[in-house]
């Protein structure tokens, strides 16, 4: 009887050892590894990009001024460059110029669908109204719980007015689920001073469709750490008409039930300065 209770809280002992260290195991794994979860890039990008502070700033007038930005966004989309686009299109089909490439129908159609945040149209830059494009990153190891009417689950207060209304117009049963996205300006005087943003392609939802992200539910454990061989889906943000002469915090976000919100963090949101001379 004495050996049985001897043996029992060796077993208890053993047990909580293993438990100590697994707990400091996975602290100092979690302290050690890169977080690598969700993240909105924006692009284009400066050389000296700075994810706290990243800014874009030009003179509509000067094309010397806007020019760098448009050849960064030229650089940034040349992998997505193809004659058979997607339905709905995945990015702008061609980074080169009307005048520049051979018309393919089916091309231009995509192109159109995404003007003026295209290269016809100098991603807006030469207007002084700049497009602005965002992708997801990181989510490998991310199993998305996407935000639609199908589930009869309530939606979040601030949640912003087009989105609900886009989930009512596509419910997710017939037309699949989407990450939501949203941008307007940071604080309260970048919210006045923004202007109106639309979202590119117009008449499609503000958002990133599911079926088209390589999240972990659709890849073997062993495909997790690779990248993807198709370039994510991405949304163009114009800023139709943002105040110029002024620096305008803004702030993009996704929406999905199993990311929270922190305005302190980089998981699944971005922040960038815009100014316009």
């Amino acid at each position: 009887m004495g050996l049985e209770k001897r043996t029992i809280k060796i077993i208890v002992i053993v047990a909580v050892i293993l438990v100590v260290i697994g707990t400091i195991l996975g602290l100092l794994l979690g302290l050690l590894l890169p977080i690598r979860y969700v993240e909105l890039e924006v692009w284009p990008r400066s050389d000296e990009y700075n994810s706290e502070e990243p800014l874009i700033y030009f003179r509509a007038n000067d094309p010397g001024s806007w020019h760098p930005w448009y050849k960064k966004i030229n650089d940034f989309l040349r992998v997505y460059e193809t004659s058979v686009p997607e339905e709905p299109p995945r990015a702008p089909c061609s980074v080169n110029r009307q005048d520049q490439r051979l018309p393919v129908p089916q091309c231009e159609q995509a192109l159109a669908m995404w003007a003026p945040c295209n290269a016809d149209h100098f991603y807006g830059y030469a207007d002084g109204r700049p497009c602005v494009f965002l992708r997801l990153s990181h989510i490998h190891y991310w199993v998305p719980e996407p935000y639609n009417v199908t589930l009869q689950l309530p939606l979040p207060d601030d949640m912003p007015h087009n989105i609900k209304e886009a989930m009512r117009q596509r419910p997710a049963h017939q037309f699949g689920d989407f990450i939501w996205v949203s941008c307007d300006g940071e604080f309260s005087s970048d919210k006045e001073n923004v202007g109106t943003i639309q979202y590119i392609p117009i008449g499609f939802p503000p958002g990133f469709p599911a079926s088209r992200l390589h999240t972990a539910d659709r890849l073997t454990y062993s495909a997790r750490s690779l990248p993807d061989d198709v370039p994510g889906p991405l949304i163009g943000v114009f800023f139709e008409n943002p105040k110029r002469g002024l620096v305008i915090n803004v702030e993009c976000r996704i929406w999905t039930r199993d990311i929270y919100y922190n305005p302190t963090s980089r998981t699944g949101r971005a922040r960038f300065e815009l100014h316009v001379e």
